[in-house]
Parts: C-alpha cells; sequence; structure tokens
C-alpha cells in the first residue's frame, strides 16, 4: 500500500471523523467548531505543547545529533551504531528493520509536521475566538514561537524543507514542495518577530513550560547565529541578557537536579515538562538511556545506552564544576560501588564515563522527573560572545559574556589577547562544555563546517573509525515521504 504524508493523513483523519459524528469532538482541535471559547483555544495550544513531549518522548532529537557529534555515544547495538558510523541511507533501512526509527531522524521529521500542523491551527482559528484579548494575542505568541522551534529543528536537521505554514484543511495543500535554507529561516523570523510582539515578559507566575518574549528572543538570537546573522543574533541576545528576567542558577549541579527543577526555572527558558509518575506519563527515553545498567543512584531502571567520550572528559580544565556531572563510578541500589572498568561489560571500551545530567534517585523505575531544557540564558551570554566575535573581535564586551558563563563554572577567565579566530574558537569550545548531552554540539560543528575535521578524532575500542562525509552534514529526508509527496525532492547530496 502507498504510504501517505503525515499532513494529509492528518486530513484524512479528521475530514473522516467529521463524516461519521455530528456532535462536537472535543478530542480533535482541528474541527471547525472547536474555536469557540477561552477554553478551547487553551487546550489547542495545550495540545501544541503537547507535541513537544510527543518528539522527546523517543529522544531522537538527541539521539540523532549527540550520537554524530564528539561528545557521547550509544553502546554499540544494530540500529544506533548507524548514526555514529554514518552509515545511514535515505531509506533509514537498518533503523527500520531493528525497531529504531523512533530514535532515529525519521522520528524528528515525523513529530514536526504534526507540531507545527497544530500550530497552524491555533494561528488560523484562534484570532477570532471570543476571549480576552491580551490572552488571546499570547496563546497566538505562543503557537508562532511553537511553529518557528519546529521549522528550526528541521532545517537544521535536513537543510531544504517543507514550510507549512496553513492548516491543512484540504488535500490541495497536504502535497507540498521544499523551500530553500534561506526561505525557511525568512519565515522562521518572521514567527518570531510576531512571537515577540504578542508574548508577555517572563515572571514568576507563568504557567510552568510556557513561553515568553525573552524565549522567542533567544530563539531568534540562536537562529540567527545559525543563519550567521551575527547583528541580529547580537542584539538578540543582548535583549534577552538585559531584561534581566532570568539569571544563571549559581550552581551547575542544582541546575540539573532533579529535585531543583523549580529554582532552574530562574534560567531555563524553554523546555519540555517532564514527570516521574506513570499517570500522566510524562518520560523520556534520554533519562533512561544516560543511566547505567539496572537500578542505581542514575534511575531505578537505567538501560547503560549512552556514554561520555573519554577524550572529552579529559578536555576540561582542572576546577571546571561542570565535570562534576561526568563520573568514572556510580553505585547500585543495592549499595555497591562500579567502577570504570566494569561500568558496561558489553562494551569493547573499558575506557567508559558517566554523563549525570538526567540523573533521578527518585525515579519510579525508569520514569525519571528531570526537564528537558531546550534554552537556557547560558546561551544568551555564549551566542552574544559569539557574535559580538565575529562582527567586532574579541572585544572587552565579547570577553564579558563568556567569562559570565565561565564564572559559574569556577574556571578562570579566558586568556586576553586573542586573536578574533581564536576567541571564535574559544566559544565553540565553551559551548561544547556548556552544553554537552543537551542536543547541541552536533549543530555547533555542522554550522561551522568543523564536523568532518573533529568527529574523526572522537572514536574508541567501540567506534574505532568514524569519517563522515560532506553530505552528513544534513540527514536524508526520509525516502517514504520523497514516495508519498510528489513534489518533494531528496537533498542532492543524498540523491
Amino acid at each position: 500500500m502507498k504510504k501517505l504524508p503525515y499532513i494529509l493523513i492528518l486530513f484524512i483523519g479528521v475530514t473522516s471523523c467529521k463524516k461519521a459524528l455530528e456532535e462536537k469532538a472535543y478530542s480533535n482541535t482541528y474541527t471547525k467548531d472547536f474555536y469557540s471559547n477561552a477554553a478551547e483555544a487553551e487546550a489547542a495550544i495545550t495540545a501544541v505543547y503537547g507535541n513537544l513531549y510527543g518528539m522527546y518522548n523517543s529522544g531522537a532529537p538527541f539521539f540523532a545529533s549527540d550520537w554524530s557529534a564528539d561528545q557521547t555515544f550509544p553502546r554499540n547495538v544494530v540500529g544506533r551504531n548507524t548514526l555514529t558510523q554514518f552509515s545511514y541511507d535515505a531509506q533509514y533501512s537498518v533503523q527500520n528493520s531493528f525497531g529504531r526509527s523512533n530514535e532515529s531522524p525519521m522520528e524528528i521529521w515525523k513529530r514536526a509536521y504534526i507540531a507545527i500542523e497544530s500550530a497552524n491551527w491555533v494561528i488560523a482559528k484562534v484570532p477570532a475566538t471570543p476571549m480576552d484579548p491580551v490572552r488571546r494575542d499570547n496563546i497566538v505568541g505562543e503557537a508562532y514561537f511553537l511553529r518557528a522551534f519546529f521549522h528550526w529543528t528541521l532545517t537544521k536537521n535536513f537543510g531544504n524543507i517543507v514550510v507549512k505554514i496553513n492548516p491543512t484543511n484540504a488535500i490541495s495543500n497536504t502535497v507540498v514542495g521544499k523551500s530553500s535554507i534561506d526561505d525557511v529561516y525568512k519565515q522562521i523570523f518572521d514567527d518570531l518577530t510576531k512571537a515577540e510582539q504578542l508574548l508577555p515578559d517572563y515572571s514568576a507566575s507563568f504557567v510552568k513550560g510556557r513561553v515568553s518574549k525573552q524565549s522567542a528572543l533567544l530563539l531568534h538570537a540562536k537562529a540567527a547565529l545559525y543563519n550567521e546573522k551575527w547583528a541580529d543574533a547580537l542584539t538578540s541576545a543582548k535583549a534577552v541578557i538585559d531584561s534581566k528576567k532570568y539569571t544563571l542558577v549559581p550552581s551547575f549541579t542544582d541546575l540539573f537536579t532533579a529535585a531543583k527543577k523549580d529554582l532552574a526555572r530562574q534560567e531555563v527558558l524553554f523546555d519540555v515538562e517532564l514527570n516521574n509518575t506513570t499517570n500522566p506519563v510524562r518520560q523520556s527515553q534520554i533519562h533512561y538511556f544516560y543511566a547505567p545498567n539496572g537500578s542505581s543512584d542514575y534511575n531505578k531502571g537505567g538501560a547503560g545506552g549512552i556514554y561520555v567520550y573519554s577524550k572529552f572528559y579529559n578536555s576540561f580544565i582542572a576546577g571546571d564544576k561542570r565535570k562534576d556531572l561526568l563520573a568514572t563510578s556510580y553505585t547500585t541500589s543495592a549499595g555497591a560501588v562500579v567502577q570504570q572498568a566494569n561500568i558496561d561489560t558489553r562494551l569493547a571500551t573499558k575506557d567508559l564515563v558517566l554523563m549525570g545530567k538526567y540523573k533521578d534517585p527518585n525515579s519510579v523505575g525508569a520514569y525519571a522527573s528531570n526537564n528537558i531544557y531546550l534554552l537556557r540564558l547560558a546561551d544568551a551570554y555564549l551566542i552574544a560572545a559569539e557574535a559580538e566575535g565575529h562582527q567586532n573581535g574579541a572585544t572587552a564586551a565579547a570577553y564579558s559574556y563568556i567569562n559570565e558563563v565561565r564564572k559559574r563554572a569556577a574556571i578562570p577567565d579566558l586568556t586576553a589577547g586573542l586573536t578574533q579566530q581564536a576567541f571564535i574558537d574559544s566559544t565553540l569550545q565553551e559551548r561544547s562544555w556548556e552544553f554537552y548531552g543537551e542536543g547541541d554540539r552536533w549543530y555547533d560543528l555542522t554550522r561551522t563546517n568543523k564536523f568532518l575535521t573533529v568527529i574523526p578524532a572522537a572514536v574508541n575500542a567501540d567506534y574505532p573509525v568514524r569519517t563522515p562525509a560532506a553530505k552528513n552534514k544534513y540527514f536524508p529526508i526520509p525516502q517514504i515521504e520523497i514516495n508519498a509527496n510528489t513534489l518533494l525532492e531528496q537533498n542532492d547530496d543524498w540523491k
């Protein structure tokens, strides 16, 4: 049977329900009658946020990128190792054959377009909903932000992608061609500008997990950085910093302590809200994979699926507090200490390092409560440092931004008098130390075209040779989508 693109599947599901039912279907936010009052508008935007959980539950946005980079690696099993070895194809044959498609770029494509569809309905319908006009504007602003975020997620993974800005209310708009990266970013910036105008400043009274004007500004800054719009990146990052609505959590360890995630909200501008309960389930494989196998002080149900390269572990400056969340031993729930060589006997390498950013000793089985951070204030400082470095060189202002992050890490200020390129390289290194395990590093390497030279040095006994090609800068668009969409073409490097 011929497969259908996700936006067409959504359309068919909606129209079929409308024919079968005459009553109002509250389970489906796409019905024409849904947006009739404030409660329904709130339900609609909540559904858009719910797509974040749908995407990050599998861990695919982090796994696809981090397993490709130089900080962490998956246990060498069929299906996961293709990302680390750059042996995947446009069909994602191995992932599909071994039931790992939900950990692959295929999942990113699918979930992002489902989320964009949800956001499009909010943007199209909520402005006409009779309700408090201020809150109505806020909801639309949130939808613009989320649509921008999911388009950005797609383009940094796949390059030229389909830009979808209208709800799928007719079969005629289910088959859509790709846009260039420049046009994708044009839409992203347009959406974020609207979000900045409609969203309120952050306050402690915000519903947990909801975005603010500063969230939109920071995503704008990061998207501009990826697009080498240095002035825009600097302006937006400075606006976040200068607003003083957020502050760095004094302790890096506290920032990633599950029991203190409410404290972390002073720094985190956008996240995926999770919990350690079984009803409702709001959990991600990310926590489960990073914890050692079995029940331990990391998680009561870890898989031992992801570890840290020893070279990255050894790269930290002495005394860097960020290294405190990396370890070469762990304690089982029975109280036994397991040393490095015995952390996971299933692997060829014994030089294993654990990562504790998703550690939750109070997990309920594998259900951990750590939120997944997608944007935080440290990023504003490092974006500002890099953008200033590109635009004006290693100025005093550029140093002040990077040193603010180093101060929290308890390491000395960056060496004074660096050349422009040396300073920019230092900001990339700082980003590596600051954001490891947060799905960020691969995109820093691809946007700067350093992945071809950096990745071959990130090896171990399980992955002794790693040789990415130029085409690996972006993942191939899933062939199943190209087969279903007559206007969709594979990226040139993957044809």
